[in-house]
């Protein structure tokens, strides 16, 4: 565990009149136990008494106390993960519930929303006078905030991610299909011994003069490249428990002036805000409008999707969606450490869906951007 998270924590605790903590596989589990690893929970088949029954069940439970003891208990499978975590307790799933109450003794827990159900339930059956609260987003603000280590984590995942995508640009040819593509992300990660990814890689094609929904953004995966076609790339990694997450749209061929100038406008967009911001003044509201503010200088602000609500990002961590999410309804002032994904879009009817998306980190002094790929890549 990591002092200061810990000290932090500790104190967001006792702000909130708790006096236990209680994570199931999450990325606050993750975040707490500082261990690089995202477990995921799974619906557990138990034979008790000769009778079935399924239940959603974590692999590994960590317990924090108001005097910052922590404590994880995992499956035997799980052991060697956190050989190094001094109180340790090692359960089958069907005796967990025996096995943590050696060391929850508290009287008011916060508990979060993965199997909630279960760790509900455990408690009570623990003590039923144990009062039960929902701490799910306790850790929000200071998970915003990243330490060096984890910034690091990101920046080097951010520059891999960058050079997957380059490979996959170097090599894509007439006639592969959507499916074709994303498959070769996720070779290139394969390759690099890549554990997971933060979500599914889309590569959505968009042949000119072919129709597409304005909202649903829908496309085929065996859609083909020919040229004339638009590439919109959406793909994120996860490395040393840490999600990248990037965007960009190419252009296969030769593209029309409208669709080319529109990028540079949105790419365009995309530096003037991040030149703009201000740590400790600027706030995360007014993001999509200096976006919007420059792309429509250049003459494309019509073209700017999400314009009644100012969708633009989210920050990235552990999660690749994190609080708080980059919209002009979310009142969060910019601090150093914050890293956030502007993902800036433009919709060209039957012609092109373009996005942009970076990595931003928030500095001492104003922003830079984690995500290097180069900016005037548009037609292969």
């Amino acid at each position: 565990m990591k002092e200061s998270r810990i000290q932090k924590t500790l104190e967001l605790m006792k702000k909130n009149d708790l006096s236990g903590l209680l994570y199931a596989s999450s990325a606050n589990f993750q975040y707490l136990a500082d261990t690089p690893s995202y477990f995921w929970q799974r619906t557990s088949m138990n034979n008790i008494a000769g009778k079935f029954s399924a239940r959603n069940v974590p692999e590994a439970l960590f317990y924090l106390n108001d005097r910052g003891e922590g404590f994880i208990c995992c499956i035997p499978k799980l052991k060697s993960t956190f050989s190094d975590f001094k109180n340790l307790y090692v359960s089958y799933l069907d005796q967990m519930e025996d096995t943590i109450s050696l060391f929850i003794k508290e009287k008011k827990i916060g508990v979060g929303f993965n199997c909630h159900d279960f760790l509900k339930e455990t408690l009570l059956a623990i003590d039923s006078t144990i009062d039960i609260v929902d701490a799910e987003e306790l850790l929000n603000d200071i998970r915003t905030i990243k330490d060096e280590q984890e910034i690091e984590v990101l920046r080097a995942n951010a520059q891999f991610t960058d050079q997957a995508v380059k490979f996959v640009c170097d090599n894509l040819k007439a006639g592969m299909t959507q499916r074709e593509i994303e498959q070769l992300l996720m070779d290139y990660g394969f390759q690099h011994q890549i554990p997971d990814f933060a979500f599914s890689p889309t590569c959505g094609l968009k042949t000119r003069h072919t129709e597409l929904a304005k909202e649903a953004l829908t496309f085929s995966r065996d859609s083909v490249l020919i040229d004339g076609t638009a590439i919109a790339f959406d793909v994120g990694y996860i490395i040393n428990g840490y999600c990248s997450d990037w965007g960009r749209t190419v252009y296969f061929g030769k593209a029309p002036e409208l669709v080319k100038n529109g990028y540079i406008a949105l790419q365009a967009g995309q530096q003037y805000m991040v030149k703009n911001i201000v740590p400790h003044k600027t706030n995360n509201s007014e993001l999509y409008d200096l976006v919007l503010k420059k792309v429509t200088e250049l003459g494309y602000g019509q073209y700017l999707r999400f314009q009644d609500i100012g969708m633009l990002g989210h920050q990235i961590g552990i999660d690749c969606h994190e609080h708080p999410m980059v919209n002009r309804d979310t009142d969060f002032i910019l601090r150093p450490g914050m890293v956030f994904c502007s993902e800036p879009k433009m919709f060209f009817k039957d012609e092109c869906y373009m996005r942009v998306e970076d990595m931003i980190l928030v500095t001492e002094t104003g922003a830079e951007f984690l995500s290097k790929f180069d900016r005037d890549l548009f037609e292969l």
